[in-house]
């Protein structure tokens, strides 16, 4: 008996050592599976917009560099590549990819990100224009008709390889006019080169200006004539391109279309590389820029505005598809709009279905504008990581809608309504995930940040909130399930609350964490919980001319896993305090590490103000505890909870 309990042993502890190993190859093996799911998505190739460019001496282009990977994702590294000249004296390339000619002659420029390098070959000439449309009869008096003089230069130079068609100083009267590949329309000066459209033109798909591959326009005033179509459609666009590539629109005037300034649209193709720059664009009837199916835009230094109530920038794809790499940036737009000013969203994620992650426009940056809007958003929805960062922006709010993923929004001056406004969408079946709020100044009279109808893993930290005494520095209002949120390193001041969050019936907050903010002269609760609460930690905050913490519990609806501790509360009117609206339950509440000094004690009905109390009506809690909390000349310097709770208070100090 005594071997074979030893043979027993020893099998025993060869299985154990046998388990243990198939324990750490399964992980190793799940390690090594999850580093490879990791590696399936890898980057393939660089690619760049063009293979060669022709610039004139002190002409600049962009290069647009994009990192394309295994699954056909893309991503503008046009900041994070290293560029390098042939020969500086013919081209010179900033940090950016924007190259300027510099002399006469030839040179390459290379582009290298990571392990891959492309080349492209620069033509740096001295020729001014090619064509003249003075040459071709055309009048510029504001009274003849000038269309065929200008489709004419235009024709006569594509057949001769493209160039430049010069306009000078004049107010030129046109029904459309269709560029052609390689063709730049080039004016003498915005100022006093006017280009506008005829009163004979028909009011249907009439643009004035239709562009094609590889084509400019520069320095002209384009005038879509609104006061004489006033039954003209709404596609009646100053200009207008569909799946075109490598188009540069800049130092222009584009105003007063039945339609928008600018137009870009697609079918599947897209239209691709687009420069929209330096231009001011203003009062048009529909929306200023559009931008419908395309992919790698920058948009920069446009003065935008609008006094007839609609949008500066309006991005509207509707292809079931993927959309990729916008750059707005140093823009400014003023607009009296009341519904959005800018409009920043990919297509219909909806129509993804629930077995797909959505169609989004990846890799927005919408950096450094200026936006004064104060009756309209800034809408973002159905993109995936965009980022919005160092904007001034005065607007009723920042409007989060439907699915986002990896939404960055930082470093920006909000002043609205509402500062940052998240909302889901479809039942909960569209909701933002991953957003990342911080390093914000925001000031809103009414909440800071407010979450509605479900979101995922939102990240709020850093931040600078100030009110008007009313509404919340955060307020999550679950209508469908807000998941994982965390509120740090904040300051809260002159809301009525600092942080707020409820539910309705049958859905819930889930894991709230509010930790190591600062909250001051808030005429509410730092943190007022209530409804569906579950898994919410409120730690290490410092609460100052403002009451702590207050939980209500609601009818048939339940809260549980609460922790309330190392908070510095001085000065509100409460501690911690738990009342209820109906009978509701509470399961797992911990309150330790607190100091509460100095509080009012606000009585309330039923309620005698101590510095923390529970309302002694409710329904029994269960797996409470009270404990090494600090209570000091507090107005009420006590702890009012039910009897039944008496066991759960331990080692506090009250003084």
């Amino acid at each position: 008996m005594e071997v074979r309990g030893r043979d027993f042993i020893i099998k025993a502890k060869r299985l154990s050592v046998l388990l243990l190993a198939v324990v750490f190859l399964i992980i190793i093996y799940s390690s090594d599976r999850s580093e490879k799911v990791d590696m399936e998505v890898f980057l393939t190739s660089i690619k760049l917009n063009k293979t060669s460019f022709k610039l004139k001496i002190n002409e600049s282009q962009p290069i647009f560099a994009t990192a394309v990977y295994s699954d056909d994702s893309q991503k503008n590294i046009m900041k994070e590549s290293n560029y390098s000249t042939s020969n500086a004296s013919v081209v010179a390339v900033d940090n950016s990819g924007t190259i300027i000619g510099v002399g006469v002659g030839s040179a390459n420029i290379t582009v290298k990100y990571k392990e891959f390098a492309e080349t492209v070959s620069i033509t740096v000439s001295d020729e001014s224009f090619n064509i003249n449309v003075k040459d071709y009869g055309a009048y510029g008096d504001g009274r003849h008709d000038d269309t065929k003089s200008f489709q004419q230069a235009i024709d006569d130079l594509a057949a001769n390889g493209g160039g430049d068609v010069f306009v000078p100083a004049g107010t030129y009267i046109l029904q459309p006019i269709f560029l052609k590949p390689n063709i730049n329309l080039i004016g003498e000066n915005s100022d006093t080169v006017i280009l506008k459209l005829s009163n004979d033109a028909p009011d249907d798909y009439t643009r004035l200006i239709t562009m094609d591959n590889n084509t400019k326009i520069q320095s002209i005033t384009c005038d879509g004539n609104y006061q004489n179509h006033p039954n003209g459609t709404e596609h009646m666009h100053c200009i207008f391109a569909s799946d075109k590539n490598n188009l540069i629109i800049e130092d222009n005037t584009l105003m007063n279309a039945v339609g928008d300034g600018i137009s870009i649209s697609g079918s599947k193709k897209n239209s691709n590389y687009i420069v929209i720059s330096n231009n001011t664009i203003l009062e048009n009837q529909r929306s200023q820029i559009v931008i419908e199916q395309a992919n790698h835009l920058l948009i920069s230094n446009n003065t935008i505005s609008s006094k007839t109530g609609r949008p500066g920038i309006h991005f509207e794809p509707w292809e079931k598809m993927q959309f990729y790499n916008a750059v707005i940036t140093k823009n400014t737009i003023v607009t009296n709009s009341n519904e959005y000013c800018v409009l920043l969203a990919g297509s219909d994620s909806g129509m993804a279905g629930k077995s797909s992650s959505g169609y989004f426009f990846h890799g927005i940056e919408f950096s450094q504008n200026s936006i004064e809007g104060p009756f309209c958003s800034l809408l973002i929805m159905d993109t995936a990581g965009a980022k919005v960062y160092k904007n001034t922006l005065y607007v009723s709010d920042v409007f989060v809608w439907r699915k986002n993923e990896d939404l960055s929004v930082y470093n920006n001056e909000i002043r609205g309504t509402n500062g940052i406004r998240m909302e889901g969408g479809e039942n909960g079946q569209l909701v933002s995930n991953r957003t990342v709020i911080y390093e914000n100044t925001i000031r809103s009279a009414v909440d800071g940040i407010n979450i509605t109808a479900g979101a995922k893993n939102t990240t709020i930290s850093d931040n600078k909130f100030s009110g008007l005494k009313d509404g919340a520095g955060v307020h999550l209002f679950a209508s469908d399930d807000i998941v994982n949120t965390i509120v740090s390193n904040n300051t809260f001041k002159n809301y009525f609350d600092g942080v707020k969050a409820s539910s309705i019936r049958k859905t819930y907050i889930d894991r709230l964490t509010v930790t190591h903010n600062d909250f001051s002269d808030n005429d509410g609760y730092a943190m007022t919980v209530q409804g569906e609460s579950h898994h919410v930690k409120m730690d290490s905050n410092v609460i100052t001319n403002t009451s702590g913490v207050f939980l209500l519990l609601e009818q048939a609806m339940s809260m549980s896993d609460i922790s309330i501790t190392n908070n510095k509360i001085t000065g509100g009117k409460r501690g911690i305090y738990q009342s209820q609206s109906g009978k509701g339950s509470l399961d797992g509440l911990t309150i330790s590490g607190n100091r509460i000094s100095n509080t009012t004690g606000e009585k309330a009905e039923g309620a005698k103000g101590a510095a923390i109390e529970f309302d002694i009506h409710s329904n029994p809690h269960k797996n409470v505890s009270i404990k090494e909390n600090m209570l000091r000349n507090n107005a009420v310097n006590e702890i009012l909870i039910p009897d039944s709770l008496l066991k759960s208070v331990k080692d506090n100090r009250i003084n």
